[in-house]
């Protein structure tokens, strides 16, 4: 999903957002995570903790790089460009790997925060309740791509929207959480195709 040059002012709230990430991992990598405290992360980024919950609902959501992506209906519409041609449960695979793909890239903190999920896979839980957040959003895009798919004979409902949703982000955090328990010897494009597969492979047994 393509973003915007940033201005100043942006530039400076994404160092900040960076600061905050960077210090949550290294606390949590050194300290353990019952040790790694909202007050801890904040006084190692440089900022106070009022400021840190501009940023991040909790420490978990720093650790991780949680960041809802804004689901508009243009932004809806240029993945659905991108990814035209391509069958429905590629579409919405790809658009979840985008909503936490913050957790699992990003050269500077990817291999240590890759290190703190398996130390911590609980922490996986928090992408449930980032998505269960942006729930909505994800459904009306996900009818989206349904209705997009040129075998679509009827408008899909908002049922089948949440069932299909539900299957695909299951299969993208059971890929995550085996990707991680492996040792990522293999690049994170690989969740894609991995999550694709156990999609279709299952809906083969129904």
């Amino acid at each position: 999903m393509t973003s915007a040059p940033l201005g100043l002012r942006d530039r400076k709230r994404e160092e900040t957002r960076s600061r905050l990430e960077e210090a949550a991992v290294t606390l949590v990598l050194h300290d353990g995570l019952e040790h790694a405290t909202v007050d801890s992360i904040s006084a190692k980024a440089d900022v106070s903790s009022r400021t840190f919950f501009n940023y991040f609902d909790t420490k978990e959501d720093a650790i991780l790089g949680i960041r809802d992506i804004d689901l508009t209906p243009e932004v809806v519409a240029e993945h659905l460009a991108r990814t035209d041609g391509a069958g429905v449960v590629e579409s919405t695979i790809s658009l979840l790997l985008a909503v936490i793909r913050p957790s699992i890239e990003g050269a500077a903190l990817q291999k240590s925060r890759i290190e703190v999920l398996r130390r911590y896979p609980q922490l996986f839980g928090r992408h449930v309740v980032q998505m269960t957040r942006m729930v909505d959003e994800l459904v009306r895009a996900v009818t989206a791509i349904l209705d997009h798919d040129s075998r679509s004979t009827a408008p899909a409902s908002r049922a089948e929207a949440e069932v299909f949703l539900s299957l695909c982000a299951g299969a993208v955090r059971t890929a995550v959480k085996h990707w991680i328990e492996e040792g990522t010897v293999e690049p994170s494009e690989s969740l894609h195709p991995r999550a694709t597969a156990l999609v279709h492979s299952l809906t083969e047994r129904i």
